[in-house]
């Protein structure tokens, strides 16, 4: 058995996936694996570009290093696709915690007086207990979230495909289906949704506009589920009282688009999740380790995707 891993990885971690059996285990960074290597290999671990898959001839099991799996549902092949989820929620919902507050507490606007060395009070704000959020995806990221704001006080509402038993940290629980009548109660619109079909442009001209004006919007899910150019009109009216993106329709974010100078937005270059956090980085490659020793035992995965769906 040939087991490609294309994560990168110290050293000293390399020892967890070094199977006592003698599996054939090589370590690969992304940009050097090459087409002899994906041809031979029987599982991968990380996300070698989806173009590059097409290759593969012995593949049975992708686990990716992401939560993100849309790009790669829809590759043929019968390969089993198993995701990261449940290692991003810790570190994304504390950044969108700190985004929000940033917003709240307006301290956008004393950095810029700051900079002119103006002595200014802007006046009252909201504190968590005042606000009501609503949570757009109620999946790993969306929950750590939920239970942290309900924590600080916050009612909060989340938006899920389908009702379920309401999960811990949430108020209410609706469909997508009452979205439009949700987004005017709103103080603050927290977007962590997977990409589907359906979640694309998902909060188009028509749903931004129907959000109170001086909410806070953020999006850490995928960038394709807002449309950015009626966002780009509405903001420039300074519509939204924050705005914070850390995806985007195309990334890197081009040096040109207008979201870099809108006011009141914050425009972060994908590094909510990533690696950027230690602890998502040691789960990620805790939930390797489990499903490499799942495999080589014959038992179910964890973490399979729904390649229907996409998540």
């Amino acid at each position: 058995m040939k087991i490609l891993f294309v994560t990168e990885i110290p050293e000293d971690k390399k020892h967890c996936f070094t199977d006592p059996a003698g599996e054939d285990i090589t370590f690969v960074s992304r940009k050097d694996v090459s087409d002899e290597q994906l041809k031979e290999a029987e599982v991968i671990m990380g996300n070698v570009s989806p173009a590059r898959l097409s290759v593969c001839q012995h593949l049975q099991w992708l686990q990716l290093d992401s939560a993100g799996a849309d790009a790669y549902a829809k590759l043929p092949g019968d390969f089993v696709l198993t995701n990261a989820s449940g290692a991003y929620g810790p570190a994304i919902s504390e950044y969108m915690l700190a985004c929000m507050l940033r917003t709240l507490k307006r301290l956008d606007d004393y950095e810029a007086l700051q900079a002119s060395h103006d002595w200014v009070n802007l006046g009252s704000v909201k504190t968590l207990s005042q606000l009501t959020i609503l949570c757009l995806g109620m999946g790993d990221i969306g929950s750590h979230f939920a239970k942290k704001v309900k924590a600080l006080g916050a009612h909060v509402i989340g938006v899920r495909r389908h009702m379920k038993e309401l999960p811990e940290g949430f108020d209410e629980q609706y469909e997508i289906k009452d979205l439009d009548a949700l987004l005017p109660k709103a103080d603050v619109i927290a977007m962590s949704l997977p990409q589907t079909p359906d979640t694309i442009h998902i909060m188009n001209k028509e749903r931004l506009a129907l959000c109170k004006p001086g909410s806070i919007l953020i999006n850490v899910g995928r960038g394709s589920a807002i449309d950015e150019t009626a966002l780009i009109s509405l903001q420039k009216k300074d519509y939204f009282g924050g705005v914070c993106l850390d995806v985007f329709e195309h990334e890197p974010l081009p040096k040109n688009n207008p979201l870099w100078n809108l006011p009141h937005t914050l425009c972060t270059p994908h590094i909510a999740g990533r690696f950027n956090a230690e602890v998502t980085y040691d789960k990620v490659l805790s939930i390797f380790e489990d499903n490499l020793k799942r495999y080589l035992a014959n038992e179910p995965l964890q973490h399979v995707v729904d390649r229907k769906l996409g998540y």
